[in-house]
């Protein structure tokens, strides 16, 4: 019997060394593994724990727009306050998830205040053009309460905390800052885990001003992005480059100063001065704002340039929205800006481009006469006048004055496909201005032998051929610039560090002679001053300008009975152009024409931009009145 146990515990022992023995071999092979094999990788994990390596961000370069001499910043940068969880730092997640839901169900109640006010502040209240209406939700849940919603957060919470590992977990989305409200709490608070931290913010001192213009900077997975505008145009240099610091750090985790280490430093995004000019921004919005609602347009815009050089001295479209807070948006179509992503048929604003055409190749003079007796049948269709009315011979000054259809188709008819395609290139259309704007829309111009007989009678008085705003402005300005076109331009200079490199006027094309230029320029000034755009007349000044009314296609590419565009272009004084003016209401309330809408419009905005410049008079508005004459 004590043999056997002796035997027995024996054969344990046995056991038990070949055990260790095996055991020992496992972890000497582990060992040789991870010195040879794994050696490299647990080097760089080792320099890893005692080195810290970080990006120093740059600063985003300031956008500023001109006063006079004076630049005022209208994005630049400040500091806001974020908030983010490190749940390995809690030792009851779920109390500081009961602490921190309610009070951020508060703040993001108090945002959605602060963003409906933003909404009906900005006009978006108002219908925008292609918004779908939304399918109705068959059997919709019902609204939860308050209470039911701050328990819902609490869960979520809870769930994202008990992670006890955890060095990261956000509480706010992205575009989020937190109030004075919700920073004091956090801060009398001081919950275990919760990291209230300072980080640089973009900011737009002057709210909307320019909000279409100059965009607004978003985040995406890579970060913060400029968006729209010149912030999305010049988001390269505006962001600089990223600095890079590498350093050996103690046990305690400070820096070693003696120690090897590697440093970048951060370069900072370019400034951009804009040609835009604040006071004449701030005239141009005004004026929009109160023509939408005063006319019931769905949207508007204007734009205010300098003939003789490109430079874009206003650029507004209303309804707007506040770049400081950009999601505020009733509908993402808000943020684009129309005047260079929106194709329109522009309908009688083109009629003076295509009689420069005419004149410039000898088929016309201002007063070569034709005979309107009546409505014209070209195909299947029936061209009219936009009031049915015929006034028998008519000169071409008169045709422009009356905005008289069937006068611009007997012209397109002498004029050709040709040399009516040819012309509207030369005039820019068909291309994009290359402004410094994101999301400048491309736009075809059909070539010649794709047109026929209906094409050249309806592009003759701007319908069937499609440009965006800034193009329409800019052929205008060809004619307000003795006959060259120029290239639009919304930047100044571009400084980066102690460099500031200057945006010259850059000519494109000579389009038309200056005699030519005069002359079309005359015909205009007899719209205002003798033809259908009366109310566009500015006392003691010679305005050039022509309204438009243009048709509008539907879904199924036919024209809408119910919808139209109404546009004005000029520019003034005519002996010598120091602004142009484009100004453009979709789909206006009622039987609206431009001559009763846009042309009081263009005649409040030319009035505020007269006075602005300290421009004199043309002629002493107290003598006697003579008809102004075109010259021949």
């Amino acid at each position: 019997m004590a043999q056997s146990s002796l035997n027995t515990g024996g054969w344990r022992i046995g056991v038990l060394i070949m055990s260790a023995a095996i055991l020992m071999g496992i972890l000497g092979v582990r060992l040789v593994y991870l010195q040879t094999v794994r050696h490299g990788h647990y080097i760089n994990v080792a320099e890893a724990q005692r080195k810290r390596a970080s990006e120093l961000s740059p600063h985003r370069g300031i956008i500023y727009m001109s006063e006079g001499l004076d630049l005022f910043p209208v994005a630049s940068n400040d500091k806001g306050w974020i908030t983010y969880a490190v749940p390995r730092d809690m030792d009851d997640p779920h109390y500081v998830a009961r602490e921190v839901a309610p009070a951020l169900f508060a703040y993001r109640k108090r945002q959605d205040e602060r963003t409906k006010a933003i909404i009906e502040r900005t006009g978006q209240l108002r219908t925008v053009a292609a918004t779908p209406t939304p399918t109705p939700i068959e059997n919709p849940e019902p609204e939860k309460s308050e209470d039911e919603q701050i328990h819902d957060l609490i869960q979520q919470f809870e769930v994202k905390f008990d992670k006890r590992t955890d060095p990261y977990e956000p509480i706010l989305r992205p575009h989020e800052i937190l109030d004075e409200e919700l920073r004091a709490y956090l801060e009398e608070k001081h919950l275990p885990g919760i990291v209230l931290e300072e980080q640089e913010i973009r900011i737009y001192p002057d709210g909307e001003l320019a909000a279409h213009a100059i965009g607004y900077v978003g985040f995406e997975e890579s970060g913060r992005v400029g968006r729209y505008g010149v912030e999305g145009f010049y988001d390269s240099i505006l962001r600089g480059d990223l600095g890079w610091l590498s350093a050996e750090k103690d046990n305690a985790g400070n820096f070693i100063g003696v120690a090897e280490g590697e440093f970048r430093p951060a370069k900072d995004g370019a400034d951009i001065v804009l040609t835009l000019d604040r006071v004449v921004q701030s005239f141009a919005e005004e004026v929009l704002k109160n023509g939408v609602e005063k006319y019931g347009a769905e949207r508007g815009s204007i734009i205010v340039m300098d003939p003789e050089d490109g430079a874009i001295l206003g650029m507004a479209t209303y309804p707007t929205f506040d770049p400081n807070t950009y999601y505020a948006v009733n509908h993402p179509e808000v943020q684009t800006n129309p005047v260079v992503s929106d194709l329109f048929e522009p309908g009688s604003i083109l009629k003076p481009v295509i009689m420069s055409a005419a004149i410039e190749e000898g088929l016309v003079e201002p007063n070569t006469t034709f005979t309107d007796s009546g409505p014209v049948k070209v195909a299947e269709y029936t061209i009219d006048t936009f009031d049915s009315k015929h006034h028998g011979v008519q000169t071409m000054t008169q045709v422009l004055e009356q905005s008289n259809n069937i006068g611009m188709v007997w012209l397109g008819q002498q004029m050709g496909a040709e040399m009516i395609y040819d012309y509207l290139r030369r005039f820019g259309l068909g291309e994009r201005t290359a402004v410094e704007l994101d999301g400048e829309t491309q736009t075809n111009l059909p070539e010649p032998n794709n047109w026929n007989i209906t094409t050249v009678a309806t592009a003759s008085f701007g319908q069937g051929v499609a440009l965006t705003p800034l193009q329409a402005l800019n052929a205008i300005n060809a004619i307000a610039n003795d006959g060259m076109l120029m290239q639009p331009r919304i930047v100044s200079r571009i400084r980066e560090g102690l460099e500031e490199k200057v945006t010259e006027p850059a000519a494109v094309r000579q389009v038309v002679s200056k005699q030519t230029a005069d002359k079309v320029s005359a015909m205009m000034v007899s719209v205002i001053e003798n033809g259908v755009a009366g109310l566009a007349r500015v006392p003691g000044y010679y305005m050039a300008g022509k309204t438009g009314t243009a048709q509008v296609s539907d879904e199924t590419g036919k024209y809408s009975k119910d919808r139209k565009i109404i546009s004005f272009v000029g520019f003034g004084p005519v002996e010598n152009p120091r602004f142009s003016i484009l100004i453009k209401l979709d789909n206006p309330a009622g039987l609206s024409f431009a001559s009763g809408t846009a042309a009081p419009m263009f005649r409040d905005l030319s009035e505020k931009l007269l006075n602005y410049y300290q421009i004199p008079p043309s002629y002493d508005e107290t003598g006697p009145k003579t008809k102004y004459q075109v010259p021949n």
